[in-house]
């Protein structure tokens, strides 16, 4: 049984397209070092995000469009699937003023997106069952807390307008 999305292309194809996720990764994410920090950078992400909105919708469109770019290599549904959750916790998170730009210093999910396109690549034969359960938590994790905000909502309207 085949954990491929779709037929790879050949390795030649493959090798081009991680050379360029590497690119667009590194701009934006790791480009601009900064000096006295021990070697730590940041890239061009953290500077659109820094422009309210506009930013924060420019960074994700390029994050996504990086992930777009890898999962065209033939990755895994599950390792798109986590390059996805990466890019929408970047997202969600980032757009938090002063805060979300700071989060976004840290968390690169550009470079860990990267990471999980070459681990995959490297290993293809990897099984990929305890992805999928960690997937699995992750997503009842976020159901449990989106159930939880709504009763919390529903609780408060309700003892402020004592309207259920």
């Amino acid at each position: 049984m085949s954990r491929v999305t779709r037929l790879p292309g050949p390795a030649r194809d493959r090798s081009r397209s991680l050379s360029e996720v590497e690119t667009y990764a590194w701009l934006l994410e790791n480009s601009i070092p900064v000096p006295g920090l021990g070697g730590r950078s940041f890239g061009f992400d953290a500077v659109i995000g820094l422009i309210p909105v506009f930013g924060d919708l420019v960074g994700g469109a390029l994050t996504l469009f990086v992930v777009w770019r890898a999962s065209r290599m033939g990755l895994p549904r599950i390792v798109v699937a986590r390059m996805l959750i990466n890019a929408a916790i970047d997202i969600v998170v980032g757009a938090i003023p002063f805060a979300g730009d700071a989060f976004d210093l840290w968390f690169k999910a550009n470079t860990r997106n990267l990471g999980l396109a070459r681990r995959w690549l490297e290993e293809p034969e990897r099984s990929t069952r305890d992805e999928w359960l960690a997937l699995l938590l992750v997503v009842g994790i976020l159901v449990g807390i989106i159930a939880f905000m709504v009763w919390l909502v529903v609780a408060t309207i309700s003892l402020l307008f004592g309207a259920f």
